[in-house]
């Protein structure tokens, strides 16, 4: 079947099909086992209006999208100005042809000069003829001002970007939903343009009178009311074209079957090509290549979006500075006002207990002096995390201790400080011990000078050779937090980008003109990187220069990092835009990965804490490697000649590959 298929698609077409703008011969087309178009047959005269009438639903978008090349058939062929639709260089999708969708497919932010301009580039006219077309069509449709929003507009707007240029073919849905009071100038537009013979219009609608003007009024779907309606208009002044639509070639028999129940607005970029030796492979590859016209074209587009919306622009650059900011001054510090419960039975002002006290940082250990029962009491009501204990004689035991050789259980226990700790919060109960040790080693210097190794641990920790001894637990996060942010906040600017163009019809406009989705790839990724490199620059001179986070590498190199996991990004959420249709489910799907990425790539807690079958897992994904060797970089000076930070290098370039040809092929062959 799929052989009988191919061989059906390239056999070769009738002679004599110059004559005609469109040649549809036995076209198909299903979504599964639903089929919409059946055994169709079609022919479109050169220089003529033809009116294709339906029903919603009947599967009159389904075949002007064939038409234009939007969408492949099953089966069949179809000709469009003598060539099958993305035929190499035969700009159809593209300047040849004008398209309308049936939504607005507008952006409402654009003005009225900014959205012909956007069109005027990427049906390839120069500056002076977008101007010359846009003055003439402003004035003949009474239009306002250039600088007026489309969003008061639109549906004047949509249709005078349809016809901004001259195309030889004109295609679009119904006419009098997108034009109301400016439909009459619109149908002397059309009349006055189609006299020439070198444009054809092909409007589809579910409005007889609407058809009925058309030269070629064809109705889709045969019922009782639709068919006298057909007749009304068959029995037309429109003799010449009644002939031309009754003939072996121009009819749609009863067979060509329009069914409902299926949504035609999913773009399939996967149109038929012709066999390789039927075309120079410079033309294949002018055809292949992107074109840097659509690109820029696409990127002013998206800036002049930003453009006019200041307030969220301002908000994605400060975002990740408010971000690192609130990292670096509330994760890793020592906790402070911790009040701890202190039972002190010493009452001499020159106890030990007293001078150890003295010694003990105030700043982040509270002390209350409380009885026994009240402390205990206390704790157990969480109102301290800790209890300290002192014995009546703590001094005497204590001074026992340091002279005596050898001395009993009791003296042992009577000259210890006891420390009982709510352990439900590790970080606070680890900064108490901390605090005590620091406390104990200040009061022993204190009283023993030069003989207080008498009493200290024989270890001595010397000069650390990459850090310092005062490295807190932000100076750990900081690097991998910067490099999530960036990258989160990447997919966050482009995870809905497709889904919101596509359901506003914005993609299938771009694509009909002739706009790839490679092109449409690398524009988003372009222009997405003038905002995160704002971003990265904001986010680096807070890190730097106000939190003062040591770098002791090049600069160079973790600029170039940061950026690479922002394009990471950006692939990333390029990926979810393309495969996801909703805005609901791109978002879930962006947020469901943030956490287990974050925990797993050792942003928070060091990799190797993770248990093996998962530590396999975390060594895999964009971030972990990433994160160690901007590390490496900041706090140990490594460069590129080092494995832990050209391998961190390597995986996020191999993710980001990965990200864009995936987003890419998706894009192209998704139905």
């Amino acid at each position: 079947m799929q052989e009988k298929m191919k061989a059906d698609l390239e056999a070769p077409l009738p002679a004599g099909q110059e004559d005609f703008a469109i040649r549809c011969r036995d076209v198909c087309r299903s979504y599964g086992k639903l089929k919409v178009l059946n055994n169709l047959n079609l022919a479109v005269p050169q220089g003529q209006i033809y009116g294709l009438l339906g029903p919603s639903g009947c599967g009159k978008t389904t075949l002007l999208k064939c038409i234009v090349g939007t969408l492949k058939i099953s089966r069949g062929h179809i000709t469009v100005l003598g060539k099958p639709p993305a035929f190499p260089g035969h700009d159809i999708p593209g300047k040849k042809v004008g398209y309308m969708p049936q939504e607005l497919a507008l952006y409402n932010e654009f003005t009225i000069s900014d959205t012909l301009t956007f069109f005027g580039r990427i049906h390839g006219l120069t500056s002076k003829e977008t101007q010359a077309r846009m003055n003439f069509l402003i004035d003949f449709l009474d239009l306002p001002q250039k600088t007026s929003l489309v969003r008061n507009l639109s549906k004047a707007v949509a249709g005078t970007a349809a016809i901004l240029k001259q195309t030889p073919l004109l295609s679009g849905s119904s006419v009098s939903r997108i034009f109301f009071c400016l439909l009459s100038r619109i149908w002397h537009h059309l009349v006055e343009i189609v006299k020439t013979g070198k444009v054809s219009v092909i409007i589809t609608t579910h409005y007889i009178e609407e058809a009925r003007q058309a030269n070629v009024p064809i109705l889709s779907v045969l019922q009782t009311l639709e068919h006298a309606f057909l007749q009304l208009c068959e029995t037309s002044d429109q003799v010449d074209s009644k002939r031309d639509s009754s003939s072996p070639d121009g009819t749609l028999d009863k067979s060509q079957s329009f069914e409902n129940g299926k949504d035609e607005s999913q773009p399939i970029l996967g149109v038929r090509s012709p066999p390789a030796e039927e075309m120079d492979w410079k033309v294949r590859a002018r055809h292949v290549l992107p074109k840097w016209r659509n690109i820029a074209a696409l990127m002013i587009k998206t800036l002049v979006r930003m453009k006019r919306m200041p307030g969220s622009l301002c908000f994605q650059f400060l975002l990740p500075v408010i971000q690192v900011s609130l990292i670096c001054l509330c994760v890793g510090g020592d906790p402070k006002g911790i009040q701890v419960a202190i039972v002190n039975n010493e009452t001499s002002p020159s106890a030990f207990s007293q001078s150890f006290l003295s010694f003990l940082d105030n700043s982040s250990v509270q002390q209350v002096n409380l009885s026994h029962k009240e402390a205990f009491e206390g704790i157990y009501n969480g109102e301290y995390w800790s209890v300290i204990g002192f014995g009546k004689n703590f001094t005497s035991y204590l001074t026992k201790r340091m002279l005596q050789r050898q001395v009993s259980q009791e003296i042992i226990d009577g000259g210890s400080i006891h420390v009982w700790l709510d352990q439900t919060n590790r970080q606070i109960a680890l900064m108490v011990q901390k605090k005590l040790h620091q406390a104990f080693q200040a009061f022993v210097d204190y009283k023993l000078g030069g003989m207080a190794y008498m009493v200290a641990l024989p270890i001595k920790f010397e000069e650390p050779i990459y850090g310092s001894q005062n490295t807190d637990f932000t100076t750990f996060v900081t690097p991998g937090a910067v490099l999530s942010i960036t990258f989160y906040l990447a997919v966050g600017l482009t995870a809905l980008s497709f889904v919101l163009e596509r359901k506003e019809g914005l993609l299938d406009r771009c694509w009909v003109a002739g706009v790839s989705s490679l092109e449409t790839m690398l524009a988003h990724l372009f222009s997405q990187l003038f905002v995160i490199s704002v971003q990265i620059i904001l986010l680096l001179l807070m890190m730097l220069l106000v939190f003062k986070n040591p770098n002791e590498g090049s600069l160079v190199l973790v600029i170039i990092l940061i950026v690479l996991q922002g394009v990471t990004g950006i692939s990333f959420g390029l990926v979810i835009s393309s495969a996801i249709d909703d805005e609901q489910s791109a978002n879930q799907a962006a947020l469901g990965i943030f956490y287990p990425n974050l925990i797993l790539s050792g942003i928070i807690w060091p990799v190797e804490c993770i248990p093996y079958p998962l530590r396999y897992l975390s060594l895999v994904l964009p971030q972990t490697y990433a994160s160690e060797a901007l590390r490496c970089i900041m706090y140990r000076g490594w460069g590129l000649s080092r494995m832990m930070v050209w391998r961190g290098f390597a995986v996020t370039l191999g993710w980001n590959t990965f990200f864009l040809i995936l987003a890419t092929v998706i894009l192209k062959l998704r139905t």
